[in-house]
């Protein structure tokens, strides 16, 4: 048997997929818009996370909203989808993911209070428009759209 010394990946193929996300705009009664500090980088963004198999879009915004924060809405806005080049991430592994992003607004009262002590991320902060952070470039698409 003839073997060659080398990369496995040579004989796997490269893989491209589509994530279906959802992503929640929470503003407070004076405007100001929720986001949340990332671990990995230290950028701010809204909360946002995949779709599970059986979902519905709205019950994924419904579901990360309160994985992310704590806090639960009555209800979710539609406000844009958002999909394109802009949106691929490339692996190590040479493996692309191409996101299809659903952004909703929280409608009605929101339940509970932010929960900083469940946040999987970093902290998590109201800001004026004025006064956003450096946003990571997902949300800053985001809300620029909007």
């Amino acid at each position: 048997m003839n073997s060659k010394k080398g990369d496995l990946g040579q004989f796997v193929m490269k893989r491209s997929l589509i994530a279906v996300k959802a992503a929640v705009v929470v503003l407070n009664k004076q405007g100001k818009i929720l986001l949340q500090q990332r671990a990995d980088d230290g950028l701010w963004c809204i909360p946002l996370g995949n779709m599970k198999p059986g979902e519905i879009l709205e019950e994924t915004a419904l579901r990360e909203l309160w994985e992310e924060t704590g806090l639960r809405a009555e209800g979710m806005k539609l406000e844009s989808l958002l999909s394109g080049p802009e949106l691929k991430r490339t692996f190590a592994t040479g493996d692309e993911e191409y996101d299809l992003i659903a952004v909703y607004s929280a409608q009605g009262l929101l339940s509970s209070e932010l929960d900083y002590g469940a946040v999987k991320e970093g902290p998590l902060r109201f800001f004026a428009k004025e006064e956003t952070p450096e946003l990571c470039p997902v949300t800053s698409m985001m809300l620029s759209r909007l």
